[in-house]
């Protein structure tokens, strides 16, 4: 026969796990846009959370990282994701965020405790103008057109990222030139981010940017280009554009020098 104490604090455990469950699966999902804010420093927020913290919505906020800006854009459509819990019970956090609006198909995000991740294939389109919510340049700049962003399976390993990446600007314009658009624009990242790659081409257009560089140590960036009008445009176009190429870098010649590095 069991002890009744023993019983007792059977039954006072298992009604402390069972509540401790209830706890953990019903938590709100403002408990991860807390942890989105604080991951990635303030410059992604998920603005009006609904739903739990393993299945919910919210808007996706581009910001600069300072809670007293008022620089703040919401990504088009609404952002709703999975967590699996099950999957985390065994070692693995498996995440897949679905936005129609943006994404082309539902992205897939797996990770271990090693912070070993995969990213799948996928494609992501948004209004150029959403950049202004990240301050300087861009709130000056106020860039329009679309922005893609396209990238093969990528891997993290180590704290180094792996595979290619493609961002093109289509329809390029900006509120401080008439000309619209001005360009169409691609930006290539290859290899491993620990030293890769960077080209930039001039797809079409009357204004041409090119340039190249590396990125070193997976966050600092060194870019030498340059922007200037085509050779044949229309004077009067190239006039005003002119304007905007100054403020893009230092002038030479009939151009500009990009150059950003930290």
């Amino acid at each position: 026969m069991s002890h009744p104490v023993g019983r007792k604090v059977a039954i006072i455990a298992a009604a402390l796990a069972a509540a401790m469950l209830v706890v953990i699966t019903q938590a709100p999902a403002s408990v991860l846009a807390g942890a989105v804010r604080s991951w990635s420093g303030g410059r992604l927020e998920l603005g009006e959370p609904s739903g739990t913290l393993w299945d919910g919505q919210a808007d996706l906020i581009l910001a600069n990282g300072d809670r007293d800006s008022s620089f703040r854009t919401r990504l088009p459509g609404r952002a709703s994701w999975h967590i699996s819990l099950w999957r985390l019970l065994v070692g693995s956090f498996d995440l897949t965020l679905t936005n129609a609006a943006a994404l082309d198909t539902p992205l897939a995000l797996r990770m271990d405790w090693a912070a070993n991740a995969t990213i799948d294939a996928n494609r992501l389109r948004i209004p150029a103008g959403v950049l202004v919510g990240l301050g300087a340049p861009w709130n000056t700049i106020r860039p329009g057109g679309e922005l893609q962003l396209e990238w093969d399976t990528v891997h993290l390993r180590s704290g180094a990222l792996l595979g290619n990446l493609r961002a093109e600007w289509i329809g390029a314009s900006s509120g401080l030139s008439p000309i619209v658009p001005f360009g169409h624009y691609r930006l290539r990242a290859n290899g491993v981010f620990d030293g890769a790659q960077l080209q930039l081409d001039t797809i079409s257009g009357p204004m041409e940017m090119t340039g190249n560089g590396t990125i070193v140590d997976g966050k600092h960036l060194r870019f030498r280009g340059s922007a200037r009008v085509q050779p044949g445009t229309d004077e009067a176009v190239a006039t005003q554009l002119s304007g905007l190429i100054s403020l893009l870098g230092r002038r030479e010649g009939d151009g500009a020098i990009l150059n950003f590095g930290t």
